[in-house]
């Protein structure tokens, strides 16, 4: 359900399949990128929704294993985040502890 006042847009990217998750070091976080319509969009996720919710801790390499497994579900929070236009102030989606467990 939509919250009253919201319009829910529908949003079809191509999310790949996660050959394309890496590390950012410097936000502590994992990410993506896809094109879409001429730009690149990136994808982001937390460390700590990784930790929280897949048990991710240690090399980053666990965390982006982590996302790996977990690609469809956060492809899916990812859509539901853009189908509401609820994007950072720098256009990307990311992905947090609270954004794991809504529906």
């Amino acid at each position: 359900m939509t919250p009253r006042g919201i319009q829910q847009v529908a949003v079809m990217l191509d999310y790949g399949t996660g050959e394309n998750l890496y590390w950012d070091p410097a936000h502590h976080e994992v990410r993506f990128t896809v094109p879409d319509r001429g730009r690149v969009r990136v994808f982001r996720v937390e460390r700590e929704a990784l930790e929280e919710y897949c048990g991710a801790h240690g090399d980053p390499e666990v965390y982006v294993q982590a996302a790996r497994i977990n690609f469809a579900f956060i492809t899916h929070r990812i859509s539901d985040k853009l189908s509401l236009d609820l994007t950072e102030p720098d256009g990307s989606v990311l992905i947090r502890v609270k954004d794991w467990g809504s529906s």
